[in-house]
């Protein structure tokens, strides 16, 4: 459940300092608010380049299966292969692994 926020913080920036925490919020992909919150509490932010590419393929292969078992509950096939979504999925598995090395280092 979320809570509510009911306090607010207002601070002056310089229109650099402003730019620099929208543009940095917009590269982890949060909201300026979640960002500065995130940073003030000192939780760390990590930002995972090629991420994006990779949730979306993952979405596609979600929907693909989501289908599939539609098809199924529905006598409209009988058996499905999946070897090509098993493919799919790894090679995602192995960005992942990769894109983690990379955070590590």
């Amino acid at each position: 459940m979320k809570q509510k926020k009911e306090i607010r913080i207002t601070l002056r920036l310089t229109p650099e300092q402003y730019e620099t925490i929208v543009s940095k919020a917009d590269t982890a992909q949060m909201s300026v608010s979640a960002y500065v919150r995130a940073a003030a509490l000192r939780h760390r932010v990590v930002v995972v380049d090629g991420l994006r590419e990779i949730t979306h393929e993952l979405k596609g292969i979600g929907r693909s299966l989501n289908q599939l078992t539609v098809l199924c509950n529905m006598g409209r096939i009988k058996e499905v292969c999946l070897g090509d979504a098993w493919q799919a999925l790894s090679q995602i598995y192995l960005k992942l692994r990769e894109l983690a090395e990379q955070e590590r280092s």
